[in-house]
């Protein structure tokens, strides 16, 4: 069963306010007159444009500077009527809510303001926080306004579901779990796509959670999406922000005859300057999960290569752009960064000059390195000693030499690509040459 409740505005801050647990009933001590009733309540405040408040009951700050990103605690309330005001942070005027309110329930409850001011709820949720000795209790509340609905699942888009079509203002039951170090996935309701990895996060034994998505998918604003984890347990204010897993990728523009471009993943420019021909961005850091890269002539919207790619977590990659611009496409590879033994150095070579035939790459001496590596192909990583090498880069199977490269230093532990670029008869900066990309 799912509870769930939109109230206005101004009832979730009275609910807020009676968090506060105030009670001015001279009599509760008293053993001939029934104690009230009470219940306890927190409040959690995920309306990303929303100002921090203070809450004012009966002329006195019950909750002060409660923020975006914040629970109140759980405190006890007391049935009866009450005055509740609302004010922003550190000032007693304007009175933007004055109301008198009865509360009387023995329940108890979070409520969480959502969506933005303008459109700002709440939704009520009751809490079961009796914790289980041998298990977790997690539960999940959608209250990202312009997210989709979600499944939550383990380890991977395709792994088994925790939550299925969660909706935003929906808040599951609790599910119960052994405790265990669990990486969590969003991926849109039933879809394999994962929109989200996080890192794994430890969930305890005997431990009540709720686990909270918030903030914006929009990136171009100033509330990014994020989760948030709730500890339901005593006092109920303690949090922990589950962290996005990241990759690596690094992105070579090799296309000899395209103009400087733009890298957009998911839409947002990661570049700060055009990128050109023979130029690399170094490795940035990207969300893992599905992606969506495209490259742009430089600061315009025409796009000549769009592809969605599936990342996976803690890993390296390398995007190259190749071939003519007539016929642009993506190359994609994972590479290895694993360490060199002391005195070698690791070395892969890709040819990506579009109009060249298949080529060893050798020493002087004609000692084949790599050999017959056509256009768009490539090598493992491959360990050398590490030192000074003059090599050429010859027609495949035969001594016909179409460029000298004296002089490559391969320094003890580094990794490098090596790859062919430009024309084979091209011109200046569009000649046959080679490049270098160091990748640790």
């Amino acid at each position: 069963m799912k509870v769930t409740k939109a109230i206005s505005y101004m009832t979730m801050l009275a609910m807020l306010a009676f968090a506060a647990g105030c009670s001015d009933n001279d009599d509760d001590n008293n053993p001939l007159i029934p104690s009230p009733s009470t219940s306890k309540v927190r409040v959690v405040h995920t309306s990303y444009d929303a100002p921090a408040v203070d809450v004012w009951v009966d002329g006195a700050v019950a909750i002060s500077n409660l923020a975006y990103g914040q629970s109140s605690g759980y405190a006890e309330l007391t049935a009866g009527m009450r005055n509740i005001q609302v004010t922003p942070t550190g000032q007693s005027s304007p009175v933007v809510i004055d109301a008198d309110l009865n509360i009387a329930d023995t329940e108890e409850y979070t409520v969480t303001a959502v969506d933005m001011l303008s459109n700002i709820s709440a939704v009520v949720s009751v809490d079961d926080r009796d914790p289980n000795t041998g298990q977790a209790k997690v539960r999940f509340l959608h209250a990202s306004p312009d997210a989709p609905a979600v499944d939550i699942k383990l380890n991977s888009g395709n792994g088994p579901a925790v939550f299925s079509n969660v909706s935003f203002k929906e808040i599951t039951d609790y599910a119960e779990v052994n405790g265990a170090s669990y990486t969590f996935v969003v991926t849109p309701a039933g879809s394999d796509v994962e929109v989200f990895v996080f890192e794994p996060i430890a969930v305890s034994e005997g431990t009540v959670y709720t686990v909270v998505a918030h903030g914006s998918l929009d990136q171009t604003d100033n509330y990014p999406f994020g989760v948030r984890v709730f500890v339901d347990n005593d006092p109920g204010n303690v949090f922990v922000d589950m962290s996005s897993a990241t990759t690596n990728v690094l992105v070579t523009h090799a296309s000899p005859d395209a103009p400087g471009v733009d890298l957009l993943v998911d839409g947002i420019v990661v570049n700060s300057q055009a990128l050109e021909f023979p130029d690399n961005t170094g490795y940035l850091a990207v969300n893992t999960g599905t992606r969506n890269f495209k490259v742009n002539a430089s600061g315009t919207s025409m796009t000549v290569i769009d592809a969605t790619l599936t990342i996976g977590a803690n890993l390296n990659y390398s995007i190259f752009a190749i071939d003519e611009l007539s016929d642009i496409r993506a190359l994609v590879l994972q590479d290895d960064l694993t360490s060199p033994a002391s005195g070698k150095s690791h070395v892969r070579f890709l040819h990506l000059s579009p109009d060249a035939p298949a080529v060893d790459i050798t020493l002087t001496d004609g000692t084949v390195l790599f050999g017959n590596v056509a256009f768009e192909g490539y090598t493992d990583f491959t360990p050398f000693d590490s030192g000074t090498y003059d090599l050429q880069v010859r027609v495949a199977g035969t001594g016909i030499v179409a460029l000298e490269l004296p002089g490559i230093n391969l320094e003890d532990g580094t990794i490098y690509t090596v790859f062919a670029k430009g024309f084979l008869n091209g011109e200046g900066s569009h000649a046959l040459g080679a490049e270098i990309i160091v990748n640790n």
